[in-house]
């Protein structure tokens, strides 16, 4: 076997026997069956106005595609874009620098990789929506092809250009990766909103087409003129109506276009390949020496005029509030200092738009972009190697796990500070109480995703799919009360805040009783 087959064979192994990706499967799986909703439902997913396909072999396949490629390109670019990183952090990428593989090798090698872990979520989906048919039908034939192709040309390509376009990611901006992921989803949605506008003139995703069929059957067969819509609609399911949806016939340009995207793939990997660091840091630890020199020269010569005798006596403080300020700073500094400037946009914002958008719609987006702030809040010892010695500290789990928590919730309401001053000047005092709820809960699920997984990058994929979620109005995914309201839902929020709470101190109790 080539080491350019072993860079392949080994990092999927790595990746799917990891956590995150089961949990990804999971939700994957769930989401699947969810796609095709049953006739007694009080939701849908891909609606023509008031109307929706009979559940067929062919609608089904279709629908299924479809909103698999939207759920998997919003969250599996989180899951795989942090491969070449691994083999930075782990050494092996200085292994894999003083072998015979190319640049582009090891980069198509990575990209392959990503390919590989996504298309096992895909193929899972697949089978998934077979069940789902066998289900869901009322006496419909089972269609093997109404499956494979929508599978094979919408979902396939899509996947393999998210692999690549996680590998050029890191290529670029692998010193930045809160620029990578916030980055990711502005294109993100930025490619959502310009297909649904471009129609088939512009068609990532690849079911432009397929939408456009419906909506023609829709407006030639029941005299209705609506467009078409996608996600988890809630609403009067009463209002329904049915209509019969056989599939379409790919076009040879159809298909050229779908090969076409995953040969752009290959070349933005190929291009990425010329600028490729190849772990070689030396430029780095150059500046690093250089700086280190003069420091140290100017440290002698304080260290010169330093007295003892005049030092003041050491008082230890074996209070919380240091912790805090240590980590408020911690989270401050980390990223760009330029992206601070957004995120006092985005509170300007919340200032000037109407307090409803503000709430439903720029709040989620401005915490979202703390996203690689509060992601690695609980887990940076682990990451940098230092846990044992913060483990072994006085009262960690006392001091330094609520100061860590306590500083992430402070920082939310920071950003969130203009829109609590708004309500508060127009004595609405519930939504006050939703957002700061929201900001508890937001930063302990951080915290106990963090402490489950070892990691960050569950809670970036999860955050991620409910900011989504959010922006879509999606109400189920609602976690600052930008859509919901009363106290049941101030109730549900409370439980999971304590379930999360109790959840991430017992779980880091028995990390610290084991070393």
């Amino acid at each position: 076997m080539s080491a350019f087959y072993k860079i392949i064979f080994y990092d999927y192994l790595q990746r799917t026997r990891s956590y995150n990706f089961l949990v990804t499967l999971a939700i994957a799986l769930y989401a699947a069956y969810s796609f095709v909703p049953a006739t007694d439902a009080a939701y849908t997913t891909v609606r023509v106005g008031s109307y929706i396909g009979v559940q067929n072999s062919a609608w089904i396949g279709y629908v299924t595609a479809m909103m698999s490629t939207i759920f998997l390109s919003m969250i599996g670019f989180y899951l795989v874009n942090s491969g070449i990183k691994k083999d930075t952090d782990t050494g092996v990428g200085m292994i894999i620098a003083t072998t015979s593989v190319s640049n582009f090798g090891y980069l198509l090698a990575k990209g392959w990789s990503n390919f590989l872990v996504l298309i096992s979520i895909v193929s899972a989906v697949f089978l998934m929506s077979i069940v789902v048919f066998f289900i869901r039908s009322a006496g419909y034939s089972f269609e093997p092809l109404q499956f494979i192709v929508p599978y094979l040309l919408i979902t396939v390509p899509i996947m393999f250009f998210v692999a690549a376009l996680a590998v050029v990611a890191e290529v670029f901006l692998y010193r930045y990766t809160i620029l990578m992921n916030i980055g990711y989803f502005i294109l993100f949605n930025m490619v959502t909103a310009m297909q649904a506008q471009a129609g088939s003139s512009f068609d990532p995703f690849g079911f432009n087409r397929v939408t456009e069929k419906m909506e023609a059957i829709v407006q030639r067969y029941h005299q209705a003129d609506h467009g078409i819509s996608m996600g988890f609609n809630f609403g009067a399911k009463k209002t329904v109506h049915y209509f019969v949806f056989e599939g379409i016939d790919w076009s040879l340009f159809t298909v050229f276009s779908r090969v076409l995207l995953i040969c752009i793939g290959l070349l933005i990997v190929y291009v990425s390949s010329k600028f490729f660091h190849r772990f070689d840091i030396k430029q780095k630890f150059r500046a690093k020496k250089k700086t280190k020199i003069s420091e140290m020269a100017r440290s002698l010569q304080a260290l010169r005029d330093i007295r003892l005798s005049e030092l003041p006596p050491i008082k230890p403080d074996y209070g919380i509030v240091p912790f805090i300020k240590t980590e408020l700073l911690m989270q401050f500094r980390k990223g760009p200092r330029w992206l601070w400037l957004i995120n006092i946009g985005g509170m300007v914002a919340l200032i000037f738009t109407p307090i409803t958008i503000a709430h439903q719609m720029i709040l989620p987006c401005l915490w979202f972009l703390q996203v690689a702030r509060w992601s690695d809040l609980a887990t940076k010892e682990k990451t940098n190697r230092i846990h044992y010695f913060t483990y072994a500290s006085y009262k960690p789990l006392t001091r330094l796990l609520p100061a860590q928590i306590m500083a992430g919730i402070m920082l939310a309401l920071a950003l969130a500070s203009p829109l609590l001053i708004r309500y508060l000047a127009a004595t609405q005092f519930l939504p006050v109480l939703m957002i700061v709820l929201g900001s508890i809960f937001i930063v302990l699920f951080a915290v106990a995703l963090g402490i489950l997984s070892g990691g960050k990058k569950l809670f970036e994929i999860l955050f991620f799919f409910f900011t989504y979620m959010n922006i879509e109005r999606i109400p189920f995914a609602d976690y600052f009360g930008g859509e919901n309201s009363g106290t049941n839902y101030l109730a549900v929020i409370a439980g999971l805040i304590a379930f999360f709470g109790f959840l991430s101190f017992m779980m880091r109790r028995y990390e610290i009783s084991k070393v």
